[in-house]
Order: C-alpha cells, then sequence, then structure tokens
C-alpha cells in the first residue's frame, strides 16, 4: 500500500482519538484487514479458519474438514515396496529400453522426443522404434508387476 494511504490513515486515526469517537479509530485499525478480506472475496479464496456447518448445525473450522492427501503408514509402505519391485523390474531391462521406459513412462517425454535423445547418447533410432521398444519393454515389465495391479 503506498505511503499517501498510509499517512492519510495515520493522519484521520489521529483526528478521531482527538475527537474521542472511538467507533472511527476501531473502524480505522481494522480497515487493513476488512480490505485484504474484501480482495479475498473477490478472488474467491477461501480461509481455512472459516466457520462451516451442515446439515448438523455443528460449527466447525474449514481446516478440520479437509482431508489430508499425507499417505497413511500402511500407504506409505506399499507406495516403498512398489517403487522398489519397479526399479528391480527395471534393472532386468537393457539399458536403451530401461532409459525408454524413464522417459516415456516417468519422465512424460514423447516418443519423438525420446528418439532425439537415445539417437544422441545410445544409437540412431527413430520415434515408431522407440514407440516399438517402449510397448516391449512395458510387457515385459507386465508379468513382474502383476502383483500391483
Amino acid at each position: 500500500m503506498s505511503n499517501k494511504v498510509n499517512e492519510r490513515r495515520e493522519r484521520n486515526l489521529q483526528k478521531a482519538v482527538e475527537a474521542e469517537n472511538w467507533i472511527e479509530v476501531t473502524r480505522l485499525l481494522q480497515q487493513e484487514e476488512n480490505n485484504a478480506e474484501r480482495r479475498d472475496r473477490y478472488h474467491h479464496k477461501r480461509s481455512l479458519e472459516e466457520n462451516t456447518s451442515r446439515n448438523t448445525g455443528k460449527k466447525r473450522e474449514r481446516h478440520e474438514i479437509l482431508a489430508s492427501s499425507d499417505p497413511n503408514p500402511e500407504e506409505a509402505l506399499t507406495l516403498k515396496e512398489l517403487k522398489q519391485n519397479i526399479h528391480k523390474a527395471k534393472e532386468t531391462l537393457v539399458p536403451i529400453d530401461r532409459k525408454i521406459i524413464e522417459m516415456v513412462a516417468e519422465e512424460g517425454l514423447s516418443y519423438r522426443e525420446t528418439a532425439r535423445y537415445i539417437s544422441k547418447y545410445y544409437k540412431k533410432m527413430s520415434d515408431v522404434t522407440v514407440k516399438s521398444h517402449y510397448l516391449k519393454a512395458l510387457n515385459n515389465l507386465a508379468p513382474l508387476l502383476n502383483d500391483y495391479r
């Protein structure tokens, strides 16, 4: 906020204190917070401290009803085990196929981008050949990771 606005608010606050207009003093002290709340409403922002109620009539703060995206301990252990098994399964592939799987499946690159990389660092390959290697590698990995389907 600009200095002019702050200076004007301070002058108005001083005048209100001198006039002992405590309602105006309170309004001026809360003005900045009220403006921030108004901006948030305009931009459809919601506060976690906002009170919400359901049909039960019980009021709770929004953060009490938000679901956590953190996995519980069992899910975390399963995810860790899955990552280890995927890593082991990828180790059974030849290095080019492993790199193709990593680039296409994990990094989300296109066959064309992957083909450019493979051609530059391994051997010349077209995007159709990369797709063929990718599909064959997936077929080789599928039985090894069948427990996680």
